[in-house]
């Protein structure tokens, strides 16, 4: 110890902080590593995820657009009339026109007519070539089902396409089948220019014929690459074409890889790749699709930011290595004159133990004075704690408010996330319902325009089997009962999008107007649209008080309003009674909302504002309003209190502040100036 304590205080304190440092670096640069790497998984997964989503979301959409572009062609009383007369020129220049507008507008590049027996009768695209028989399996399926077949078929020179079959068939007879198709490379450039991510399709080499393939290769100029591996051909990619050793690379990746994504080179190019099965019309696999993401850029700007880093923090320390250098070396001659200062104090010590010795007593004295403020001092100690106590009761509050309003935004966020998966199949169900409601009203025309050319043209014979038949199929009950089921139809969808909006709402996807609001005229604007829901069934007592006008967001507080009233009336049976009353007190705004309904347990009270907590049967609630009452009462810095009593009813009282900003007195309570209304001898105005 003696000799350590004899080194120069240069050599015991650099060369261990230089150790430090530069274990400090490599620590730091390994972790950074190591962090940009879960960093640029977590990402790539992301990436991958949301590119496989789309996928599967574009294919429906696709399958969509291509029946109602197959409904529209077949409309064509042109093309019909070429079909059934067998005129192929006239078929082929109706339909050129067709197939240039497929082609720019929607990247479609097949276009087929087939006879009823499956044989080919004209390829728009290429109408030299007929005749054939059609053996695909969505013309199979189509031809079967006599309904629209849509699927991803792999071709025998190893091209895979999407494609849609119509049945052909006007007044009853079927003319043939309309078919066309998509080329996959046509949606590989779609789907790049959407998620900003190249692709790369591989094919099984089961599914394929080595010759047809080559074939198909040559003629699109494309290379080939058969005798790469043993199991796998590159079919698409979105990016240039790359070497054949960087080809192979990829293949061996991609036969090595399992689930997890792997990494390669390209033309000077770094990407992260993954891929996931195709299916083709069959729920086979016939290949993959390789998700591929460029990450150059990222990687050379992170090697750039760790060397800058590196550097910079290796030219500070070899500052600070310099100035402690020169400021050590002074310590150590100061320290060298301070021993020696030392060695002639010590004389002086010994002489100074005589004199502690007395102020020993002096001590013992100044303890006992000590102890007596440490009493005091426990006194204090203890006032202190309960003070404490009572700031960290107040803290853990707090925290439950925090914890509830961090609850209630990831729950907004997951019903916004519901709310827009929802509302897209909806407006396809809604557009589909207007469209078969203006077909209904056409097929009515028809048949009414045929019954009358039936009544006036047609011999007796005729006309009895005529209405033999329309009774045999019940045509008039259908007539009867199809606008009957489209308008249920049209009452779901209501249903649903009130629904989704309920979402919107909760979530705040919304954008409100805050503007000064009169509270009875929105109460009174409800109550009117709520008619049909109460009727005859419930009668609804307003009670109003003189409450000023105060700024909120009106359409919120009609939500608000329209929720409770919704509650009361699905809690209160036919003759009961809901009754408004308002008032203010002590600068604040009172509403209460009672019904004489069944009323809420005691245990469930505390449930009923949490998010999809319902009592009501499955179908009638969603669970969501009274939160969202919560909610949008917090958001003006109010207050809701229920109180509820079995058998008896519910009471719910909103509590708002005065608006401190302008504070006007309403004048009388306002009503609906459309519903009937009576006024009882207090002063209560009766729906």
């Amino acid at each position: 110890m003696s000799e350590f304590m004899n080194k120069p205080t240069r050599r015991r304190l650099l060369i261990p902080l230089t150790l430090t440092f530069v274990v400090l670096l490599i620590t730091f640069v390994h972790i950074a590593y190591q962090i940009r790497a879960k960093q640029n998984s977590s990402d790539f997964n992301h990436r991958y995820q949301v590119t496989q989503a789309y996928t599967s979301v574009a294919s429906s959409q696709r399958q969509t657009l291509m029946q109602n572009l197959l409904r529209t062609i077949a409309d064509d009383p042109q093309l019909a009339q070429s079909m059934r007369v067998g005129n192929r020129d006239a078929l082929l220049e109706r339909s050129q026109p067709y197939l240039h507008e497929l082609k720019s507008a929607y990247g479609i590049n097949h276009f087929y007519f087939h006879t009823p027996e499956g044989h080919s009768f004209l390829r728009v695209y290429n109408p030299g070539k007929y005749g054939d028989k059609i053996e695909r399996g969505t013309f199979l399926q189509a031809a079967h089902s006599g309904k629209f077949s849509f699927g991803l078929e792999l071709g025998r020179s190893g091209t895979l396409t999407y494609r849609g079959v119509h049945p052909w068939s006007v007044d009853g007879n079927l003319l043939g089948y309309i078919e066309i198709g998509m080329e996959l490379d046509q949606v590989l450039a779609q789907l790049k220019a959407i998620v900003k991510e190249d692709f790369l399709v591989t094919l099984d080499k089961s599914k394929l014929n080595r010759t047809s393939w080559e074939q198909g290769r040559k003629s699109f100029g494309r290379q080939q690459t058969w005798d790469l591996l043993p199991n796998r051909v590159i079919a698409y990619q979105t990016m240039e074409e790359f070497s054949i050793s960087e080809q192979n690379g990829l293949l061996k990746k991609i036969s090595s890889a399992k689930d997890d994504h792997f990494t390669l080179k390209i033309n000077s190019h770094d990407y992260r790749v993954k891929g996931f099965p195709l299916i083709d019309f069959n729920d086979q696999a016939v290949g993959e699709i390789l998700v591929m993401h460029d990450v150059t850029n990222e990687n050379t700007n992170f090697h750039r930011l760790v060397s800058q880093t590196v550097l910079i923090a290796g030219g500070i320390c070899l500052v600070l290595f310099i100035f402690a250098y020169n400021i050590l070396g002074r310590m150590d001659r100061h320290l060298l004159t301070t021993r020696q200062q030392l060695d002639a104090e010590v004389a002086n010590v010994k002489a100074s133990n005589a004199r502690l010795a007395a102020e020993i007593e002096q001590r013992t004295l100044a303890e006992n004075a000590l102890q007596q403020l440490n009493e005091t001092l426990e006194m204090r100690v203890q006032e202190r704690t309960a003070t404490l106590e009572k700031l960290n009761h107040e803290l853990k509050e707090n925290q439950a408010k925090i914890l509830h309003q961090d609850k209630m935004a990831c729950i907004g966020q997951v019903a916004a996330g519901i709310a827009h998966d929802i509302n897209n199949p909806v407006g396809f169900v809604s557009h589909n319902l207007l469209i078969f409601q203006r077909y209904l009203q056409r097929f009515e025309q028809f048949i009414a325009l045929q019954e009358g050319l039936i009544k006036t043209k047609a011999d007796d014979d005729l006309q009895r089997g005529w209405l033999k038949n329309r009774r045999d199929f019940k045509i008039s009950e259908i007539f009867q009962e199809l606008p009957e089921m489209l308008e249920e139809c049209r009452d779901g969808t209501t249903r649903i999008t009130q629904i989704v909006q309920g979402l919107r709402t909760f979530s705040r996807q919304d954008t409100p107007r805050h503007q000064l609001t009169d509270l009875h005229q929105c109460l009174d604007s409800t109550l009117a649209l709520l008619r049909h829901e109460l009727g005859d069934k419930i009668r609804v007592i307003r009670d109003y008080g003189d409450l000023p006008q105060r700024y909120c967001y009106s359409e919120q507080i009609k939500q608000v309003f329209m929720n409770l009233l919704i509650n009361a009336a699905q809690a209160s049976e036919a003759g009961g009674e809901i009754r408004i009353r308002s008032w203010t007190a002590d600068q604040q705004i009172f509403i209460s909302i009672s019904d004489t309904g069944c009323g809420i347990a005691p245990e469930q009270l505390t449930q009923i504002f949490e998010p999809f907590y319902t009592t009501k049967p499955i179908g009638v609630g969603t669970g969501l309003g009274l939160s969202i009452v919560y909610d949008i009462v917090s958001r003006h810095q109010g207050e809701v209190k229920v109180t509820s009593q079995l058998g008896v009813g519910t009471t719910f009282t909103l509590q708002f502040p005065f608006d401190s900003r302008k504070n006007p007195r309403s004048t009388v309570a306002k009503t609906d100036p459309e519903a009937p209304q009576t006024r009882s001898p207090q002063g209560d105005v009766h729906v």
